[in-house]
């Protein structure tokens, strides 16, 4: 039995050892992104009532993976760049974003508002293959003192890209620039201090 299995060994063996040192193809190289740089008259004027903001994303979007969508073929099929990641997760890069927009300035007064942002959908969607929208869905929930809900709001924001994912890349910082201005907007009409609360600060 030992003298059959001989020569099978040796035939394998060389194999093997091929595999271990690395025969198999190379894997290529991973870009890892930031978003990129808003838009030169993209900042906002003033800050909020905002004393905290989180951004949380779903289970699907907890990873840095670069998400698209072929719209022409099947638009309900999610897919994942291949040779492109987010340098963090989406959320944390656009909260950054937002924190950096919206809690920098001061109001004059002790802020007392909660912004939570719930972040459903940040990908490509290719409407053909050499156009393509980055687009971002989310809700939005403002809290007042003692955890009250103020008010609440879906969000829906796209951006014009191109080819691959690069172009998704370049049309980031667009789009989080647009979100920062509505949030903005919303807050400063919402984030109203009820007149007790005000007096018992």
């Amino acid at each position: 039995m030992k003298l059959r299995l001989a020569p099978l060994a040796a035939v394998l063996m060389p194999l093997l050892l091929a595999a271990c040192v690395g025969g198999g193809s190379p894997k290529a190289n991973v870009a890892y992104y930031d978003l990129s740089a808003e838009p030169v008259n993209a900042s906002v004027s003033t800050g909020t009532a905002l004393r905290t903001l989180d951004v949380v994303p779903s289970t699907w979007l907890s990873g840095n993976a670069m998400y698209y969508r072929l719209a022409y073929a099947d638009s309900n099929r999610r897919e994942s760049f291949v040779n492109s990641r987010w340098s963090a997760q989406p959320a944390e890069l656009i909260s950054t974003r937002l924190q950096r927009s919206l809690l920098s300035a001061s109001q004059g007064s002790v802020p007392f508002c909660r912004l939570r942002v719930d972040l459903d959908d940040l990908s490509q969607v290719f409407d053909s293959e050499r156009s393509s929208r980055l687009v971002l869905e989310a809700r939005a929930t403002l809290y007042g003192v003692q955890q009250r809900v103020l008010a609440r709001r879906t969000l829906a924001i796209s951006q014009p890209a191109g080819a691959d994912a690069q172009s998704g890349v370049a049309a980031s910082g667009a789009l989080t620039a647009e979100l920062a201005r509505e949030l903005h907007v919303w807050v400063q009409r919402e984030c109203v201090q009820p007149v007790a609360a005000a007096k018992a600060q």
